[in-house]
């Protein structure tokens, strides 16, 4: 394991995702408008945990660089195609179960569902093609 490339793709894909998560919430709710500090379940705006929020972009980049790392050799192809190919790996494997069991559990406005879709269909190719160029460049 390369754990400078790790952490070099945790803070980038981190950042990078959550500017997408940014973007693509703010043209949700252009479309499908909800206030997901009303949602059940959800901590009230004024918890304090609730800073931990922000970390979850980075979280999850963090472990998809060290998944990255694990599985970069297994992927063909050059190295632009491994990152997308690992994106949408993520995509099918993280996002598309997700959004399955939410929708089929919960009772949550359309907002939800298309941003948490919308979110994976984007930002994971998008990292995928970070990880393929650090691990190519760094």
């Amino acid at each position: 394991m390369n754990a400078r490339k790790i952490i070099a793709g945790g803070f980038i894909g981190g950042i990078a995702l959550l500017i997408v998560n940014f973007v693509i919430s703010a043209l949700v709710m252009l479309v499908a408008p909800y206030d997901v500090l009303t949602l059940g379940g959800m901590r009230p705006a004024d918890d304090p945990l609730m800073f931990f929020f922000f970390a979850y972009p980075f979280v999850l980049s963090f472990a998809a660089a060290v998944v990255f790392d694990l599985v970069k050799d297994a992927l063909q192809g050059p190295s632009s195609s491994k990152g997308m190919m690992f994106g949408a790996m993520l995509f099918l494997i993280y996002t598309v179960p997700g959004v399955f069991i939410a929708f089929t559990s919960m009772n949550y406005p359309t907002g939800f569902y298309l941003e948490d879709l919308l979110f994976g269909a984007i930002g994971f190719p998008l990292i995928g093609a970070i990880y393929a160029m650090i691990w190519e460049y760094l």
